[in-house]
C-alpha cells in the first residue's frame, strides 16, 4: 500500500470514527476541495494533506493514525495473518465524499435539534 493509499484510508477512518474533530465549516470546505480534485489517489491524498496541515488538531490525529499503519502485506513475527489494523476503504472521491456528507448531515441534524430547544 502506498503512502497516498494509507493517507486516504486513515483520513476516511478519521472522518468516520472521529467526526467531532471537524467543524461544519470543515466538512463544507472538504466537500468543495474533493469535488474540485481529480479522482486519483495521489491527487486526492495530496489535496487532503495540504488541507489538514492547516488544521493542527486534525493533522496531529491523522499523523497518529498513520503511525499505526504498516503495509497490508506485513505480518508480525510468527504470524500468518495480514495486518488487521488497516481498514479497507475504497480509495476514491465517492468514498471520501460519502464520509463527509454523512457527517455533514449528522451535524445539520444536531444543529436543528439545538435550534428547536
Amino acid at each position: 500500500m502506498t503512502f497516498a493509499e494509507q493517507n486516504l484510508d486513515a483520513f476516511i477512518d478519521l472522518l468516520n470514527k472521529q467526526p467531532s474533530l471537524f467543524s461544519k465549516e470543515n466538512f463544507v470546505d472538504l466537500e468543495k476541495l474533493i469535488n474540485n480534485t481529480t479522482d486519483d489517489v495521489e491527487q486526492l491524498s495530496s489535496a487532503i494533506a495540504d488541507w489538514y496541515q492547516r488544521h493542527p488538531q486534525i493533522l496531529n490525529t491523522q499523523l497518529a493514525l498513520l503511525s499505526k499503519y504498516s503495509p497490508v502485506n506485513e505480518r508480525g513475527p510468527g504470524s500468518s495473518k495480514l495486518n488487521p489494523n488497516i481498514p479497507k476503504y475504497q480509495k476514491d472521491k465517492k468514498s471520501i465524499l460519502n464520509a463527509i456528507q454523512q457527517n455533514l448531515e449528522s451535524r445539520k441534524e444536531d444543529d436543528n435539534k439545538e435550534n428547536k430547544s
